[in-house]
């Protein structure tokens, strides 16, 4: 219902209404004796109006080895920020996500919280989020579970030079309703600007779940992509 509102909400956006978008795609085929195919897009956008932003976005990424399925995991999300202050603003958000080999068949995230601006300049941007997070997971393996968490993330932007821009998040998500089932998930990347359209983006991407959803799944999962960017 939050993830409605919304979208419901965008539909009323003045013309003037400031828009953004961003999107990514990495794509990896072989052939002979090792047969592999493995895509992964992600597409972000942002409308800002006054002083409120409406972002919404997602990403799908779809392996297969040996014409075997080795990879499938996607979500999609929406946020409503209200800027409060020049440093400080408040946000809701709600984001639906699914990873086949995390015996994840579907899970909701829904968000209330608020944002810290530390540094806001056109050569870097450093901020941090805190929020409140209520999450029903439909598991393939059990029945439902339902958990209050709270999200913490952290994000660092820095301009090089006019073609080179690194990033940094870190995301920790603590869970109330049991202590032992913490996430922790990151990402390091580089971007080289090649026209005003496209990039060209390297990145690390790591999770580590402590309580994995089957005993038998591993602690820690990570991708490394190459990826061609779009930006307007």
């Amino acid at each position: 219902m939050k993830l409605l509102l919304i979208f419901l909400t965008m539909l009323s956006l003045p013309a003037w209404a400031e828009l953004s978008h961003e999107s990514e795609l990495s794509v990896l085929n072989t052939g002979g004796n090792s047969e592999l195919q493995a895509y992964n897009a992600i597409t972000k956008n942002k409308f800002v109006a006054d002083k409120r932003a409406y972002i919404f976005g997602g990403h799908y990424t779809y392996g297969e080895a040996n014409n075997s399925l080795s990879a499938r995991n996607w979500d999609v999300n929406a946020k409503y920020e209200q800027e409060l202050t020049e440093r400080w603003s408040a946000n809701l958000a709600e984001t639906i996500e699914g990873n086949r080999f995390q015996d994840v068949k579907v899970r909701y995230n829904s968000d209330v919280g608020g944002k810290y601006s530390a540094i806001k300049n056109d050569a870097q941007n450093w901020f941090f989020e805190l929020a409140y997070r209520y999450t029903v997971e439909d598991r393939y393996s059990s029945d439902n579970i339902y958990q209050h968490k709270a999200r913490t993330y952290t994000e660092w932007n820095k301009k090089h030079s006019e073609t080179l821009q690194w990033k940094l998040w870190l995301e920790y998500l603590p869970n109330f309703s049991n202590g032992t089932d913490w996430m922790m998930t990151g990402e390091a990347s580089v971007t080289a600007i090649m026209t005003s359209m496209f990039s060209l983006k390297v990145a690390y991407k790591g999770l580590y779940d402590h309580l994995p959803a089957d005993p038998a799944l591993k602690h820690y999962d990570y991708i490394t992509t190459t990826s061609l960017v779009a930006k307007f």
